[in-house]
């Protein structure tokens, strides 16, 4: 198992054997939602101030009908009534202090980890660890789920994870750390201690070099001077105040809540070895994946926005040139025209947010249930044309999406859009008895860098969509990979 990405809830695929066979995970890295009452906005870059971004997820959990059913079952059982007990008492916490019913529930929230961290336990070999990523707001009742599931002698860590920013707090002092829960799930887990550099002060006083180019320091003893060598970097302790959060436009990829690729390299590289395989059951925009990969262990990632999947697979092609898309397995996706049509007339914003997934769009912009011919923005790619002097400047392309009809007006508002957006191009896409229309009504502008001619607007359809046929643009996506300049 490698290279495997889930659109889907986690529950579902944790719960299938099939999928995630008993014992055969090495690792688990989870930064689910934190109950933090908020929600979160996909990245979208534009000029027209009017347009409303799409939500990437909500962080507010409400009490369902089902849930009272869920927790009789957990109560029921003798093996997880500790957690029935954890969200009985959020609940009485709750009833304390007057929530309202508008409000995000607690409980809900713990009830919904709790059945999730339940067979994450199942998955994970004895020789393997989990590290859950959560802040002070529910950090304190999480542990007691994992203490629950795991045992309190497995806890090996609470790491706090230090970083800065700016904010202006009013009552309180500023919130500015992170908490990872840090569990084995057997004595037999593997750790490989990880090291930090020497400060400078610690340095300064093993002031002494020797042939080999150790340094070193002399210190008095009974016997005289002895030479005391420096150890090979700092034990990492358990608070982390030297991995910032991500300021670098070249990391970023405006995905909300998204964590330092150096954070997921540091716990990967102690918690397992080469070729061993790390589960992400909230991979978000792919940094788990990513470092996975990179410290070359097998990965799989689950998420349950079917954008997010089509973000990470493009994220790896585009950082690691060998690896091509059909290598990085796709699950709970189209991938027959069949399959895309009974998306489109199911749910049509879903397949919007597929479509722009898989042809790489950075983000998304869309009021769902928009009416009329232009019918929003649904997403915006990124291309790179090859300037005279060989430098590399993003340009952008707007992408409009029809799961049914095309009509002459939505060719021709889509070249409106790109003139208000003031971007490059523009793409339609749409199924493959459409696209005639596309190609009569569409403008025959064009434009150009040092590699060829690209239309303005041009229509791609969900055929070559599941073909991979690349689109007519400068490099874009995850195919900047390939742009040797020379």
């Amino acid at each position: 198992m490698n290279r495997i990405l889930y659109a889907a809830d986690c529950l579902a695929i944790l719960d299938d054997e099939a999928a995630l066979p008993t014992h055969s995970v090495d690792l688990i890295y989870l930064d689910p939602p934190f109950n933090s009452n908020s929600r979160y906005n996909l990245p979208f870059k534009g000029r027209d101030k009017a347009a409303r971004p799409v939500e990437a997820f909500s962080d507010t959990w409400h009490w369902r009908a089902e849930d009272k059913a869920i927790l009789h079952d957990l109560d029921a059982n003798p093996r997880t009534r500790p957690l029935a007990a954890v969200v009985k008492f959020a609940q009485t916490v709750e009833q304390m202090s007057g929530r309202r019913a508008s409000k995000s529930s607690l409980s809900a929230y713990l009830l919904s980890m709790a059945i999730r961290l339940l067979p994450m336990r199942r998955v994970l070999k004895d020789s393997g660890s989990i590290y859950l990523h959560c802040d002070p707001t529910a950090s304190h009742y999480l542990k007691l789920l994992m203490d629950a599931i795991f045992g309190h002698k497995n806890f090996r860590n609470e790491i706090v994870w230090c970083y800065t920013g700016n904010s202006t707090p009013k009552s309180n002092f500023l919130s500015k750390h992170d908490i990872i829960l840090f569990y084995a799930k057997s004595k037999s887990a593997s750790f490989n201690p990880q090291h930090v550099p020497y400060s400078a002060a610690t340095l300064r006083r093993y002031n002494h070099i020797d042939e080999d180019g150790r340094r070193y320091k002399m210190s008095s003893l009974r016997n005289g001077l002895e030479k005391i060598y420096i150890k090979d970097g700092k034990p990492l302790e358990d608070w982390w105040a030297d991995i910032p959060v991500i300021r670098s436009k070249k990391e970023r990829l405006g995905y909300p809540t998204q964590k330092p690729l150096a954070l997921l390299e540091r716990i990967i590289k102690a918690s397992s070895r080469p070729g061993d395989l790390v589960l992400d059951p909230f991979c978000g925009c792919g940094t788990t994946i990513h470092a996975a990969e990179q410290l070359k262990r097998r990965w799989i990632g689950i998420d349950i926005s079917p954008f997010a999947t089509g973000l990470m697979r493009e994220r790896i092609v585009d950082h690691f040139p060998a690896i091509q898309k059909s290598q990085i397995a796709l699950r709970g996706t189209p991938d027959t025209v069949a399959a895309a049509q009974a998306l489109a007339q199911r749910d049509q914003f879903e397949f919007e947010k597929w479509v722009c997934g898989t042809i790489g769009a950075e983000g998304m912009f869309h009021e769902p249930g928009t009416r009329g011919a232009d019918g929003g923005v649904d997403g915006l790619l990124k291309f790179y044309p090859l300037r005279p002097d060989k430098k590399l400047k993003p340009e952008y392309a707007i992408v409009q999406v029809k799961g049914g009809r095309v009509s002459p007006d939505s060719v021709r508002a889509l070249r409106e859009t790109v003139a208000r957006f003031e971007v490059k191009a523009g793409v339609l896409v749409c199924f493959e008895k459409y696209m005639p229309t596309v190609e009569n009504q569409r403008s025959h502008d064009t434009f150009q860098d040092a590699f060829g001619i690209y239309p303005v607007i041009q229509g791609y359809s969900i055929e070559s969509l599941l073909k991979d046929v690349p689109l007519k643009l400068p490099l874009y996506g995850g195919r900047r990979r390939g742009a040797a300049l020379t």
